[in-house]
């Protein structure tokens, strides 16, 4: 096995369990901040008034819903 270095000299390389807390750690961050930044709100509405807000969408927020849709159908 080929030893590994840091790619400066005198810096410390982690170790695995650094390297997976380090890890989690963004994950936790990302996770979070997906959360944040995205609304959830849960409708109940006719499909009708659905269908009709779905005509004032622009193509780019018809195109996350599309996303959202074919993730949806796929489980």
């Amino acid at each position: 096995m080929k030893r590994k270095s840091a790619h400066e000299p005198k810096a410390k390389v982690m170790s695995a369990p650094e390297a997976w807390n380090d890890a989690q750690q963004i994950a936790d961050v990302l996770r979070h901040n997906l959360l944040k930044a995205e609304p959830v709100i849960r409708l109940s509405i006719p499909l009708s008034v659905f269908l009709s807000a779905l005509d004032n969408f622009s193509r780019e927020e018809l195109a996350i819903v599309r996303k959202r849709l074919e993730e949806r159908l796929a489980v």
